[in-house]
C-alpha cells in the first residue's frame, strides 16, 4: 500500500498534461500574427484514459519468467502528442490561428487544470487530517 493512491498519480500528470497544453495554446495565441505560423494542440485525453486502465500503448506479454517487463506506472509514461490544429481555408498570411478558438481551448484547459488541482488538494488534506488525528 503506498500513500499516494492511483488518483493521486492521476491527478499529478494531468496537472502536468494540462500544464503543458496551456504553454501549446498561449504559443499559439502570442503567434497569432505570426505569417505562415500553424497553430498546434496537445492531446491527451484518450491515452491519459487507457493508462488509467491499465492498458499502456503498448502490450507486452512475458513467455518467460526472467523477462523484463515495463517498469512505473502507466499513468506517469502518459505523454501527449503535440499536432497541428486541422484549419479551413487559410488568410494570405498563411497562419492558421483562430484567436476565438484558441482563448476558448485556453479557458476550457484553465478550468480542468483548477478543478484537478482542487481534486488534489483536498487529497492532500484528507491526509493532513488523518495524521493530524493521529497525535
Amino acid at each position: 500500500m503506498t500513500i499516494f493512491d492511483r488518483t493521486m498519480q492521476l491527478l499529478h500528470r494531468t496537472l502536468d498534461l494540462r500544464e503543458a497544453r496551456q504553454r501549446v495554446i498561449a504559443s499559439n495565441i502570442a503567434n497569432e500574427e505570426t505569417p505562415g505560423y500553424r497553430a498546434a494542440d496537445l492531446n491527451f485525453q484518450d491515452s491519459l484514459q487507457a493508462a488509467q486502465r491499465g492498458k499502456g500503448l503498448v502490450t507486452l506479454s512475458v513467455t518467460q519468467g526472467r523477462h523484463i517487463g515495463p517498469r512505473g506506472d502507466l499513468v506517469q509514461q502518459v505523454m501527449g502528442k503535440l499536432g497541428p490544429v486541422p484549419a479551413g481555408d487559410l488568410p494570405l498570411d498563411a497562419n492558421s490561428v483562430n484567436i476565438e478558438l484558441e482563448m476558448a481551448k485556453m479557458s476550457d484547459n484553465a478550468m480542468q487544470y483548477n478543478a484537478a488541482a482542487d481534486l488534489l488538494a483536498r487529497k492532500f488534506r484528507g491526509l493532513l487530517n488523518a495524521i493530524r488525528e493521529g497525535r
